[in-house]
């Protein structure tokens, strides 16, 4: 599993998703699953445009509930661990307030409704955790397609190393972090 947290003004957001758009033709969602390799680069390549940085967690594939376990139960948990460790490094230091939008399209209202107050505890008390659907947030659709890069970048195919070449100059220069949960049990 893989999740990529994007700090991002907004407005810049939807100026990138808007240039994407002008430029591709693509109309809907903007999924990382759903683009070739020249519309991912050149959704970086907007990216670089505007201020914005980006953390990316990835659970390896050792992480996986024990026998007798709850999967669904284990997956919650591997996926707050990397909103954790996605989160924590984008929060300004300082005592600055931070605004986390989570997708709400993954679980149900009431576990999302718990993670969003886990992410709100994390990020301290002047900080906002919303959840928001990501056909409606260019930040979302942005951060999808770093997550899924990533998760590109890690298998074995054709599409590896031209990933890698995509998302590597942003990592060497400071724009992407990436962080590597331990197996959890």
């Amino acid at each position: 599993m893989t999740l990529a947290a994007l700090s991002i003004a907004a407005e810049d957001a939807a100026s990138v998703l808007h240039a994407i758009r002008r430029a591709t033709g693509i109309s809907g969602e903007l999924k990382g699953s759903r683009i070739d390799l020249e519309t991912r680069a050149f959704v970086f390549d907007q990216l670089d445009l505007v201020r914005w940085d980006c953390c990316v967690s990835i659970a390896i594939s050792a992480t996986t509930p024990d026998q007798g376990a709850d999967r669904g139960e284990h997956d919650i948990h591997v996926y707050s661990a990397l909103l954790e460790a996605s989160i924590l490094p984008l929060v300004p230091p300082g005592g600055q307030c931070a605004e986390v939008v989570i997708d709400d399209g993954r679980y149900s209202d009431q576990v999302l409704g718990h993670i969003r107050r886990d992410i709100a505890e994390m990020i301290g008390p002047c900080g906002l955790a919303s959840l928001a659907d990501s056909h409606r947030s260019p930040g979302l659709q942005l951060a999808d397609v770093i997550a899924n890069s990533f998760f590109n970048r890690a298998l074995p195919s054709d599409r590896q190393g031209p990933i890698a070449g995509i998302v590597q100059p942003r990592m060497d220069a400071g724009r992407i972090r990436m962080r590597v949960i331990a197996p959890l049990s």
